[in-house]
């Protein structure tokens, strides 16, 4: 540890160093470029060059691109004026600024120098300012004598070009509009080429399914092939060596429109996903996927535009970093804010991880029931039974006990049927067993489970519990079945002549003449105890319960008596 901390400060101590003093500086950036102008492009060499140039004037944003463009033209300059003897750039000039080169061209003071800023020297921003100017009245000047040269496209051109190619009339000097022009058919043309290998490619090995899947290959094919376009006019600029000023505007525009290429062909990337992930789901009998697609696309399509806004913002030369930091501090702020979003993003995740419901599925949560349409990033939409739409927060719905209907593998119906009083036992138990028969020929009945049974002595009818099974998902199936079940019972008690009570009461007046009360003779008690041998002796009811046409044992042909 102790090591480590050593170290630390050693290298600490090493980078002030190197811009300690003006020779420290100079040196410090003339071995980085050194290096560079050796083929080494390494960010570590273009970062120790940046370190001795004042850039205080540009945002954190612009500072590496710029600087990176600012560091080769000083080179480039001080290549042209002289070698840099080490021994001749003071250690501890007198004055906090201290001049490399100093004259004046149009009546303007272009001037290398180097300036104190708290305890470092830096290549001052005058000497920055005055590398334009220094570029076109050196542009003439052949390098000082045993100078590696920096090999740039610009520098090459402007050693074949005409002299009067080099002056500048408008702006910029004049051969680079011809290049400009070039810069520009390049890009057209490589725009047009990428559009159609990119298209074929796509097309070839993504294998188009219908025409809409096709549409969409289309689609991604232009934000690609303009992506292509922007991103070689964007390296092309940096060739011919245009004045700063303007080289940063167009290439700040210019890395705009590229960011809002991404995003645009990143959008196209995710309906063409979307879309065929939705196809492939189509296919397959989980409705899981049909959840997890549209949320997943949604999420996607934020994420997307959140990475284009940062890299917007980017381009517009604002700290992004600083931004995100201060999205860091404010992220307890925001949580408390935006609590409700946050719990309905996370209610979206629990919805899609413990799927208490499909697409399609009825459901019943809280006083809302009706068929799942759409589930969302914020809320999930149930179309009820009167053909409304209501919007449920997904945090609320998660908290909320949610009644899957249909994930039900049967319909059910219970209900008792009531027969009058005076029915005889034989045919109670007859209309039982047709009834049991008419579940076992019904098609969509379950077989292995259903009750037929005399249940109980109600106020006014013998009442017949019934209860069975369908074995299918679709309302409207069940109510049909339910209905050609019911009809055929109604049948059944016509056929048997057996008659449905209603609801009645019997008033019986107190007679008190015939109020007489009497003690039972034992004599009456063995009558009853002998008639009940007699019954159970002979009985016509089946041994078995019948409730499952599978089991022979319950369903079988010999089961009568005990």
């Amino acid at each position: 540890m102790k090591v480590l901390l050593i170290l630390s400060v050693f290298l600490s101590l090493q980078l002030k160093a190197q811009t300690s003093n003006p020779r420290e500086t100079f040196r410090t950036y003339l071995t980085s470029m050194v290096k560079i102008k050796g083929g080494d492009h390494s960010a570590k060499n273009y970062d120790q060059a940046l370190a001795t140039l004042d850039l205080s004037e540009y945002s954190e944003a612009q500072r590496k691109e710029i600087g990176k463009t600012l560091s080769l033209k000083l080179i480039q300059v001080l290549d042209k004026i002289q070698k840099v003897d080490y021994e001749k750039i003071p250690e501890s000039p007198k004055q906090n600024t201290w001049y490399f080169d100093k004259r004046l061209y149009q009546n303007t003071l272009l001037e290398i120098s180097i300036t104190k800023i708290d305890d470092q020297w830096l290549f001052s921003q005058d000497t920055l300012k005055s590398l334009d100017n220094y570029s076109i009245l050196l542009r003439n000047k052949q390098y000082a004598k045993d100078i590696v040269q920096l090999s740039t496209v610009a520098e090459k051109v402007r050693t074949v070009v005409p002299v009067s190619m080099l002056q500048s009339d408008f702006l910029i000097e004049n051969w680079q509009w011809p290049a400009l022009f070039f810069i520009l058919l390049l890009c057209f043309i490589s725009e047009k080429l990428s559009f159609f290998f990119i298209d074929r490619i796509l097309i070839k090995f993504l294998k188009a399914i219908d025409e809409d899947y096709k549409k969409h290959l289309h689609n991604i094919s232009t934000p690609l092939s303009k992506l292509i376009s922007f991103s070689v006019l964007y390296k092309a600029i940096e060739l011919i060596d245009l004045p700063i000023y303007l080289s940063d505007k167009i290439q700040r525009v210019v890395s705009i429109v590229l960011s809002i290429v991404i995003v645009w062909a990143v959008h196209r990337f995710i309906n063409l996903a979307s879309y065929y992930f939705t196809l492939k789901a189509s296919e397959t009998d989980n409705k899981f996927d049909d959840i997890f697609i549209p949320l997943m696309t949604k999420t996607s399509f934020i994420f997307a535009y959140a990475i284009g806004a940062i890299l917007i913002l980017k381009s517009l030369t604002f700290d992004v970093t600083s931004i995100l930091a201060g999205l860091g501090i404010g992220g307890l702020a925001f949580a408390f804010a935006a609590k409700d979003t946050l719990a309905n993003f996370f209610g979206s995740i629990m919805l899609v991880l413990d799927r208490p419901f499909d697409i399609g599925d009825v459901i019943t949560a809280g006083d809302i029931e009706g068929t799942v349409a759409e589930v969302g990033f914020r809320s999930t939409r149930i179309r009820t039974f009167y053909d409304s739409i209501i919007t449920v927060s997904n945090g609320q719905l998660m908290n909320l006990a949610i009644d899957n209907k249909g994930k039900r593998r049967y319909r059910r119906l219970s209900t008792s049927l009531g027969i009058e009083y005076d029915t005889p036992p034989e045919k109670v138990e007859a209309f039982c067993e047709g009834i049991r028969q008419i579940i076992a020929d019904h098609k969509w009945t379950r077989k292995d489970y259903f009750n037929v049974y005399f249940t109980n002595f109600g106020a006014s009818a013998l009442e017949i519990q019934l209860m069975v099974f369908w074995e299918t998902d679709d309302y409207t199936r069940e109510q049909a079945e339910k209905h050609r079940l019911m009809i055929d019972v109604l049948r059944l008690a016509k056929e048997m002549e057996i008659e449905f009570a209603f609801p009645t009461q019997t008033i019986h007046l107190y007679n008190e003449q015939k109020a007489q009360k009497k003690n039972l003779d034992d004599k009456y008690f063995d009558a009853g105890i002998l008639k009940a041998k007699e019954v159970v002796q002979k009985p016509f009811s089946l041994k078995n319960p019948r409730s499952n046409v599978y089991d022979k044992g319950q369903f079988g042909e010999n089961d009568i008596g005990l």
